[in-house]
């Protein structure tokens, strides 16, 4: 959670009193686009909306027809299709430890 705090320019945070019990971060533009970094609720107060709340203030503070673009976590994916996001076709990753090829 440190790091997500340090380097976002987006950040939603759900506290119970002093301790936060949820995060999400984001790069966003505030216009077109917001890449939703990460999504993290603590495990106890997890099927309580507070994910739910977090995307919700967080497209709240960009642009009313930026599209949110998120790469869900393995044990996530199940979540995100059950609030409303929807599979995107044309999403690619690139792992930071493969090499590039060389230029054609």
């Amino acid at each position: 959670m440190k790091n997500m705090l340090e380097h976002a320019n987006l950040v939603v945070a759900a506290w119970d009193g002093e301790l936060m019990v949820g995060i999400a971060h984001a790069l966003t533009d505030a216009a077109c686009v917001g890449y939703l970094g990460d999504l993290a609720v603590r495990t106890s107060p997890q099927r309580r909306g507070i994910g739910n709340e977090l995307i919700r203030q967080t497209r709240a503070s960009i642009s009313p027809v930026a599209m949110l673009v998120l790469l869900a976590a393995p044990k996530a994916v199940e979540y995100y299709p059950k609030i409303g996001f929807t599979r995107h076709g044309s999403a690619w990753t690139l792992n930071v430890i493969k090499p590039l090829p060389d230029a054609d």
